[in-house]
């Protein structure tokens, strides 16, 4: 579990030409982590299988799995992508975000990056799957790229999201651009009460 405060960034080290082990390669201090962790990479939950540190940079393999490579952008990776990591939540850490479970849930592309005097809003359509509108409500949560984020507006099929300077340059929504693809993560709470009622 986590809580979509992003901690570092990394970056693949091996093209990815196929599915199985990606090595990334990061300036995080992942010395408290060890085969079998848990590091969310923009925002798919992933577990360590191989880690050492070399030079004060960590270099750590992850498997990336059928289900994950068709329904995240991990599809999209390449060398030159600058992936949000965040280490899995321990008892007592702060919740500075929302319970984020690296369980993507869709991707969607981004509609327009509208850049105002303090902050920037990003568009999202979910026209692809109006079931999608039933998790998305104004001011509720929702994980993009695995950052915690509120939803500030939402016009039928549309909905945008803002980001402070803070979050653009500590994440990678400062390399984004319009028609690039992000992993969504619905709020959880929200879905356990529409699997509820359908």
């Amino acid at each position: 579990m986590f809580t979509g405060i992003i901690q570092g960034h990394g970056n693949l080290i091996n093209s990815k030409n196929n599915l199985g082990e990606v090595i990334i390669k990061t300036e995080l201090d992942l010395s408290d982590c060890k085969v079998g962790s848990s590091i969310s990479c923009d925002g798919i939950c992933l577990s360590v299988i191989s880690i050492k540190n070399e030079s004060n940079k960590y270099f750590f393999g992850v498997n990336i799995g059928e289900e994950t490579f068709k329904r995240s952008i991990a599809k999209y990776w390449d060398n030159n992508s600058k992936i949000n990591l965040e280490k899995s939540l321990k008892v007592g850490d702060e919740i500075s975000g929302h319970f984020v479970y690296g369980h993507v849930d869709t991707t969607l592309n981004i509609l327009k990056i509208e850049k105002l005097d303090s902050s920037w809003n990003y568009y999202f359509s979910t026209s692809s799957s109006s079931n999608y509108n039933k998790f998305i409500a104004e001011k509720g949560s929702i994980a993009i790229n695995g950052v915690s984020l509120t939803i500030a507006n939402v016009k039928e099929d549309v909905f945008d999201i803002s980001i402070i300077h803070h979050t653009y340059n500590n994440t990678n929504f400062s390399t984004l651009k319009v028609g690039n693809s992000v992993n969504i993560e619905f709020d959880s709470l929200a879905k356990y009460i529409h699997s509820k009622n359908d």
